[in-house]
């Protein structure tokens, strides 16, 4: 048995903010199903690259769920919702705002009396209210990675720019999987679901602890940027400090004691002589004003060996060292194998796929194992079963969604 055995979701979400929080819920074994609307479905289902047909993104963000095409432009297809929230558990959307759902008649409010047990979950790029919604501004990756000062930190040859991953989608949907669960234990000590939200800003916002709370109580002192010192100048010259090695790239984090210490453990590891007695090194602040010198010195001897004979020398050390790779590389780490990481499906259609799975591993109620991904409609008509139509019914459903 898996952790969410016998939860029905209802998701109207899209892309990947949304489906990234549907998709915890599928792994753990809830019934997920999709609302999509006929012909297109999806909006990620356009994007490629494709695998026999089916779009490689949509695929790898919603296994195990289910697809029922109906059009909700229609009172019949508005009766499938409502009959399937008769018995469901959580709906999930994040339309950019919430006027999609009260043009349908399918707001929280509208829900609310009707379906007491419902968890109503949004996922919105600002939130439910305030200046950007009032303008009705799309939410985004990348507006998320603007406003919260993230993409001011990650500078190129030419300027701010976006982080090459959707860390933002990510964040958010992470966090929405966790106000979903949060609501569903509240409801089993209260009877009642909740409305529960969050935003790309939001999650953006809330991953920068480190450094928002020095900037809200003592202001910008210069000296830090949140990063330890990976960013900033006036960072930790040794907190994921970059070199050249032979063959390739390391990053070294070397933290957590005394710098002189640090410079000694270095100097042993790397046979650097008189790194630890450099009055230009002998302690954390000193260093900071001397980082380019640091990492001069350095450089060259990293320069002599390749990455894999370095890392058992620093590691003897306790100094963190690895090798910078492709994510391709990082694939084919057998790390990801011993955590069953990565997990392969079969579609009598599309063939088969692998994808990264779960990062969560419960030992006594596992994650399920891994369906494909859905065709457009593929469920359609065993959903319809489900919730009492007649086979007259369903038939009639399914030809009214591709009309």
């Amino acid at each position: 048995m898996s952790a969410l055995d016998g939860l029905r979701v209802v998701d109207f979400t899209q892309v990947i903010f949304g489906p990234a929080a549907t998709q915890v819920l599928a792994d753990h074994g809830a019934e997920v199903i999709k609302i999509e609307r006929p012909g297109q479905g999806d909006l990620a289902r356009a994007f490629g690259p494709w695998h026999n047909g089916q779009s490689l993104p949509f695929a790898s963000l919603n296994l195990s769920k289910q697809s029922l095409v109906i059009d909700l432009k229609r009172d019949e297809g508005l009766g499938v919702v409502h009959r399937l929230l008769e018995g469901a558990d959580v709906l999930v959307h994040n339309f950019r705002s919430g006027s999609v759902m009260e043009k349908l008649g399918l707001d929280y409010e509208a829900l609310e009396e009707r379906y007491p047990r419902l968890v109503y979950a949004v996922g919105s790029g600002y939130g439910s209210s305030g200046p950007y919604v009032e303008r009705n501004k799309g939410g985004h990756e990348s507006m998320a990675q603007a406003l919260s000062g993230a993409a001011a930190r990650f500078v190129g040859a030419r300027g701010p720019q976006r982080l090459p991953f959707t860390v933002a989608d990510f964040t958010g949907g992470m966090l929405l999987a966790q106000a979903i669960l949060l609501a569903l234990l509240a409801r089993e000590r209260t009877g009642r679901g909740q409305y529960v939200e969050t935003s790309l800003l939001d999650g953006m916002m809330s991953m920068q602890a480190w450094n928002t709370s020095k900037l809200l109580n003592i202001g910008d002192d210069g000296e830090d940027d949140g990063s330890g010192g990976a960013t900033h100048p006036r960072g930790n010259p040794l907190d994921g400090a970059v070199f050249q090695t032979a063959d390739g790239h390391l990053m070294v984090t070397a933290l957590f004691r005394p710098f002189d210490v640090l410079m000694a453990d270095l100097e042993e590891a790397l046979g650097a002589n008189g790194l630890a007695s450099d009055a230009r090194f002998a302690d954390l602040e000193t260093a900071k004003n001397h980082r380019a010198e640091l990492h001069a010195r350095l450089q060259p001897i990293f320069a002599q060996r390749p990455s894999q004979e370095w890392i058992p020398l620093l590691e003897a050390k306790d100094i963190l060292v690895a090798p910078v790779r492709s994510t391709a590389e990082a694939l084919a780490d057998p790390q990801l194998a011993v955590n069953n990481m990565l997990v392969d499906v079969e579609h009598p259609q599309v063939g088969p796929t692998r994808h990264v799975g779960t990062p969560l591993r419960l030992r006594d109620t596992p994650a399920t194992q891994a369906r494909p991904a859905p065709l457009i409609g593929e469920h359609s008509a065993q959903v319809l079963r489900s919730i009492g139509y007649s086979e007259e019914e369903v038939e009639h459903q399914i030809g009214r969604a591709h009309v």
